[in-house]
């Protein structure tokens, strides 16, 4: 049977420190330490909600994030400007290596389907801007089934939404929660390592293999 590739987004295909240049102009040399911030409590505010059953957009999980962000570094913006960042968060850059990796992968014919905490809309546009969109069949939110990743229930909903059996559908990320979710419920997985000081969690669920870029996918996934 084939195996089905499914992409996360953020910070695997799209690089959600690409806000820095953006915030840079508001914090100045604090803006790689305000964007970690913003990204890390964004996660945090989803998994709450998760825990708590009270699902809202990954969207006001962004905006809520950036409000606490804002107060811990005693930064006043506008509304206006607020409005800004928000916007350019949903313009983030995609990793040089994005497109030619899924150019590499549809070339072999492997079926591939981005996955994704936020929005189907968010995510769509998202892709399209990056011009990453044609290279997958279709987008999966976690929306769905009103969690976040990595609920449980997220992953099933992924199985049914696209119709293949765990064991042989194939998690690409770049955050540990995530590889450890899919692994948990038997998913098979590559963790993109990209930066060599970045400690893996340890829960005792490895991923299959580890890489550095997307253009390594070909070396260690199975056949299409």
């Amino acid at each position: 049977m084939a195996i089905t590739l499914a992409f996360d987004v953020y910070g695997t295909l799209v690089d959600t420190n690409g806000i820095t240049d953006t915030l840079r102009k508001r914090v100045g040399d604090r803006a790689p330490a305000v964007a970690k911030a913003w990204r890390d409590k964004q996660l945090e505010y989803a998994f709450r909600r998760t825990v708590m059953g009270d699902f809202a957009d990954f969207a006001d999980c962004i905006s809520d994030a950036l409000d606490f962000t804002l107060r811990v570094y005693s930064v006043s913006l506008g509304a206006a400007e607020r409005e800004r960042l928000l916007e350019a968060y949903q313009r983030l850059p995609a990793f040089l290596d994005a497109e030619p990796g899924m150019e590499d992968l549809q070339q072999a014919g492997y079926r591939a389907f981005a996955f994704s905490n936020a929005s189907r809309e968010t995510v769509s546009k998202l892709l399209g801007d990056n011009s990453l969109r044609q290279y997958f069949e279709d987008v999966v939110s976690a929306e769905s089934v009103a969690a976040f990743k990595p609920s449980p229930q997220v992953y099933a909903a992924f199985l049914s939404r696209v119709s293949t059996p765990a064991e042989q559908t194939w998690l690409i990320s770049g955050n540990q929660f995530d590889i450890i979710g899919a692994r948990s419920v038997g998913w098979q997985a590559i963790w993109v390592r990209r930066l060599p000081n970045v400690v893996y969690d340890p829960w005792g669920l490895e991923p299959n293999a580890t890489v550095s870029t997307l253009t390594e996918l070909p070396r260690v996934l199975p056949a299409p």
